[in-house]
């Protein structure tokens, strides 16, 4: 999935140190391996910090499995993966992107039995990245992560072919009097509670992210970006699509969120 050009400042330390306390007891672990264009510590450190939010939400553990890749097997660039992996494996690759492009992201492999990812890769904008301000690139990277857990991007059925060609078939889009919505029973159940009423959470046309009108600011958001001064939020309805995906999730670890009565607000700089 691709992030367009947006955001700015707000809560980064509180953010950073939410990330390494989470890492510390989280049994979901993400390991990012940098490729690419070299980052200074401090955007090394936004990453991470970045990857360990997201893997805060996970109270399920990762399945051990044995690989024997060759390079590009997933995205052109990353390396030969010969090795038997215990944890999530992002590499993280630093290279020109199109000048309205904060980063790119996808699931690699996917596990026989889940259908979750055995890795994932992030691709972020060196054009842009000298000027990008931390809790941009580190709202970019929630952004990514999810992306790379499979949150818009293991939505239809499609895209859900795992390592040895099998396929469960499931799809969590619809297309409803024109409209296209996320039919998670999860996540909706969470949209629901919020004080939702459409028939299922409303997506963007590239059905890989939430609808702006119908949530503004939230993480996922096709239109999340228009928010600045903020990391944006994770919120119940992403942690339902987490769970419709698989995963087991910490039901406390979503950030405080309201939908909009009537349109969404607009800040300014």
């Amino acid at each position: 999935m691709k992030r367009k050009l947006w955001f700015r400042l707000s809560c980064l330390a509180a953010l950073l140190a939410l990330g390494s306390r989470a890492a510390a007891a989280q049994p979901f672990v993400i390991e990012t391996r940098f490729l690419g264009k070299a980052l200074t510590a401090a955007q090394k450190a936004t990453v991470i910090s970045g990857t360990q939010r997201v893997a805060s939400l996970i109270a399920s553990r990762y399945d051990p499995v044995t690989v024997d890749l060759p390079a590009d097997s997933c995205d052109k660039g990353l390396p030969r993966l010969k090795e038997r992996l215990t944890h999530l494996v992002i590499f993280v690759t630093v290279k020109n992107l199109p000048d309205d492009e904060y980063g790119e992201s996808a699931p690699c492999e996917l596990h026989d039995d889940t259908y979750l990812p055995i890795y994932a890769s992030i691709f972020l904008n060196a054009s842009v990245l000298k000027d990008l301000p931390q809790v941009d690139l580190l709202d970019t990277m929630v952004h990514e992560t999810l992306h790379a857990l499979g949150v818009g991007t293991l939505w239809e059925a499609d895209s859900r072919v795992s390592l040895n060609l099998y396929s469960d078939e499931k799809n969590f889009t619809r297309k409803i009097g024109g409209t296209l919505y996320y039919t998670g029973e999860n996540a909706i159940a969470a949209y629901r509670k919020l004080g939702g009423r459409k028939p299922g959470v409303p997506l963007d046309p590239d059905a890989g992210h939430w609808s702006g009108d119908a949530v503004c600011s939230e993480i996922v958001s096709g239109d999340a970006g228009n928010y600045l001064g903020r990391v944006n939020p994770i919120s119940p309805i992403t942690l339902g699509a987490l769970q419709d995906l698989g995963y087991a999730v910490n039901p406390r670890a979503a950030d405080r969120f309201s939908l909009p009565d009537g349109s969404c607000p607009v800040d300014e700089e």
